[in-house]
């Protein structure tokens, strides 16, 4: 048999060598014929002893020999009673081993799994078994075939993955409870959404206009509104109109849509002012939770009096050598007082000066904190700074999953963090449900100190908390506005500080850390980037392509999008090479060398670094492809220095990260950035989206394109309008 060749083997599995349960991906062995065939691919749900037909293609592995890399599966039942025999002997069904699988087949011969499946009662016939072991024999025999009607009807709508997934959830009855009302996948199973629960309802005959497919569309459009542009409510008709677009009814249809979904508990609508407020529980729930706890932790007793602070303070300043300023002062007096402190300013100003002194004032007082911050490079660099640990935000809460694979944490008010203290840094990126989660896990007496520059983006999830506390004047705010002297040597930091007061750039400085290079068009900026980042700046700086110098886009698409640069990018700094494996996944081609990002927290990953083994990669980290296996199944990554086994379905949460969008990399610092500044949506040319590319860079900013449209961003001081519930809960 030749490879690439098609191929149909059929028989009993023998063993299972590897099995991964969270997406069915498995490796096996058939007995069919004379010698026992390998099977790989995503086989959900296989056990040894089960009788199955598979349809694929042969493939020759370097190390494992000839394999089936099968495309389609079934279960069936064995036919002959030396099949059958070796099915029930195998454990398969519980409660039959070897010696009851011999005396049901001497009984029953050929149709010994009709008995078990139609008549269990007959079994009670067979010496040691009792009626309620029949039962439990047949129960578990119909459940594995309930489970291949399940998987045949779910593959011609969702992967493999996915129909795992529903299979947990629903059982052997996941076909019928689909039929009745494919919508209710939406909120059932993680992963699907309105378009996939629309395609099978629309396949099994709903109406455009029922009443369940208006309703699931309201729901999605929230969700969107969500997702996409960081909205915890909508106005209700606005909703209603945009529902409409999306699901081809009227305006009036989907506003009765959204009035039963109201009536039933499913959505909330407050009113403020004459606005209703439609919001999807979980958003309106969370921001009242961060409402009622930031008001009770404002009332937290001081630990340390005025005159102790301003004593360890001096302390400091002896210690270190240097004085703090009145801004600096006022903030690490805020912070130490107790209640809730908000510490804001842009780069250059010392946030991080402050931490460190809060940080020294509380181990010298043994007062206890937590360190932590929404990202992982952002928690790395907070423990560098501090000399402490810092942990990401949902490390600190202690992630678990609840067996529908939903996020829960661990620590919560019934099982509080045990600190008297939790400094969050980077607090812009810290979305209301996620800070739900935190002040749900802290006991009313602790201190809250959250550090943040609040001229940077919106976090990317739902919320606007960092400025919503800001603007609501509740709470002491500390605001670091100098520039020292160490940060006024570099434009870097006086041109994101021009750039965030309306000023154009200084861009005329050829001597410094921050350049311009002038381009017409996109062709010519692209490949300006491409000749940057793979012959001049490595040739003229001694720095790595991948390691040091990061290309920042306002968009992911069009020709300067992520998209293109990133093909672009990497057919110039890891072009196909003989001796490097691929893995094409849809549009895109892995290749080993390849610079990748996480795109989603993932907490069951395994990983380990130098002896040590941990779990865990999260949204935003970047890293390398080290190994591609043979047939592009499975990969290994290095996620700086964590190595980690992927396989293919893992793929959906990673993308070539040689350029990445502005909001992706928020929270990190990399030595050299390279900023395209072209002519895209209106909206993404505002002040903020590039003052937060700019201060992404530590040793050198690069931006390259025209001045007009730096010019025009500068000028644009629009931050996107997010619709909060916390904006008018805190007024009140």
């Amino acid at each position: 048999m030749s490879e690439n060749e098609k191929a149909t083997v059929e028989g009993t599995v023998e063993e299972v060598i590897f099995s991964n349960p969270e997406n069915g991906y498995a490796v096996c062995l058939v007995a069919c014929g004379d010698e026992p065939v390998t099977i790989v691919g995503t086989l959900p749900f296989l056990g040894e002893g089960e009788y199955i037909r598979a349809a694929g293609t042969w493939q020759q592995h370097p190390s494992f020999g000839r394999q089936l890399k099968v495309e389609t599966y079934e279960k069936t039942l064995p036919k002959d009673e030396e099949s059958i025999f070796r099915y029930l002997s195998s454990g398969a069904v519980k409660g039959v081993g070897p010696v009851t699988a011999t005396r049901i087949i001497e009984k029953f011969g050929a149709d010994a799994l009709d008995v078990i499946e139609h008549h269990p009662d007959w079994l009670c016939d067979i010496k040691g078994v009792t009626k309620k072991r029949a039962e439990e024999i047949s129960e578990c025999f119909r459940s594995q075939f309930g489970m291949r009607e399940v998987l045949i009807f779910c593959r011609e709508f969702f992967g493999a993955a996915l129909s795992v997934k529903i299979y947990r959830r629903y059982g052997a009855g996941a076909v019928d409870l689909i039929r009745a009302n494919p919508y209710r996948l939406c909120d059932d199973v993680p992963g699907v959404g309105f378009d996939k629960a629309d395609r099978v309802a629309m396949s099994v005959g709903f109406a455009p206009d029922c009443d369940e497919r208006l309703e699931a569309g309201v729901k999605y459009v929230l969700q969107q509104c969500a997702f996409q542009n960081g909205h915890c409510y909508f106005p209700a008709r606005p909703l209603a109109e945009e529902a409409a677009r999306v699901l081809g009814c009227t305006a009036g249809a989907a506003g009765e849509a959204i009035r039963r979904l109201v009536d039933a508990g499913k959505l909330t609508a407050p009113e403020y002012g004459e606005e209703e407020a439609v919001s999807l529980p979980e958003y309106y729930n969370a921001e009242r939770l961060i409402t009622e706890r930031l008001a009770a932790l404002s009332q937290a007793e001081p630990l340390v009096r005025l005159e102790g602070v301003e004593e360890e303070t001096a302390y400091l300043e002896e210690k270190y050598g240097f004085e703090y300023d009145e801004q600096q002062k006022r903030a690490i007096r805020l912070a130490v007082s107790g209640g809730v402190t908000v510490v804001t300013g842009g780069p250059g100003t010392g946030k991080t000066t402050v931490i460190k002194a809060i940080t020294d004032i509380f181990l010298k007082l043994k007062i206890s904190f937590a360190l932590t911050a929404p990202t992982g490079r952002a928690a790395k660099r907070m423990s560098e700074t501090c000399g402490q640990e810092a942990k990401t935000v949902h490390r600190l809460l202690e992630t678990t999953f609840n067996d529908r694979g939903e996020q829960r944490f661990a620590r919560d008010r019934e099982n509080p963090l045990p600190y008297r203290a939790v400094i969050v840094d980077e607090m812009s990126m810290v979305d209301s449900l996620l800070f739900a989660s935190l002040l749900d896990a802290l006991k009313p007496e602790t201190y809250l100190i959250l550090i943040g520059d609040a001229d940077q983006l919106p976090p990317v999830g739902a919320g606007n908390v960092l400025a919503d506390m800001i603007e609501s004047g509740r709470f002491g705010v500390a605001r670091l506005e100098k520039i020292f002297r160490q940060a006024q040597e570099s434009l870097i930091i006086t041109n994101a500080h021009r750039i965030n007061a309306g000023e154009l750039p200084v861009l005329d400085v050829k001597d410094n850390d921050f350049f311009f290079l002038r381009t017409s068009a996109a062709a010519q900026t692209r490949e300006l980037l491409v000749s940057l980042c793979r012959d001049r700046l490595p040739k003229s700086y001694g720095v790595s392509p991948e390691d040091d110098i990061q290309i920042i886009s306002p968009t992911r698409k069009g020709e300067l999008g992520t998209f293109e640069l990133n093909r672009h990018l990497q057919q110039a700094l890891n072009p196909p090479d003989g001796k490097k494996r691929e893995k094409k996944y849809g549009a895109v081609v892995f290749r080993e060398g390849d610079k990748i990002m996480q795109t989603r927290n993932n907490y069951d990953v395994e990983w380990h670094k130098d002896g040590t083994q941990g779990s865990g990669v999260f949204n935003g980290d970047m890293g390398r492809i080290l190994k591609i296996a043979p047939g592009g199944e499975r990969m290994t990554l290095s996620f700086d220095g964590r190595i980690a086994e992927y396989d293919a379905a893992l793929l959906e949460d990673v993308e070539h990260a040689y350029a990445v969008t502005v909001h992706k990399s928020q929270g990190s610092e990399y030595p050299m950035v390279l900023i395209p500044v072209f002519a895209c949506p209106y909206p993404l040319m505002t002040r903020n989206l590039l003052y937060t590319a700019v201060t992404r860079a530590k040793d050198m900013v690069i931006l390259a394109g025209s001045t007009d449209c730096i010019r025009t961003m500068v000028r644009n001081d629009r931050k996107a309008l997010r619709y909060t519930h916390l904006r008018h809960m805190l007024a009140r």
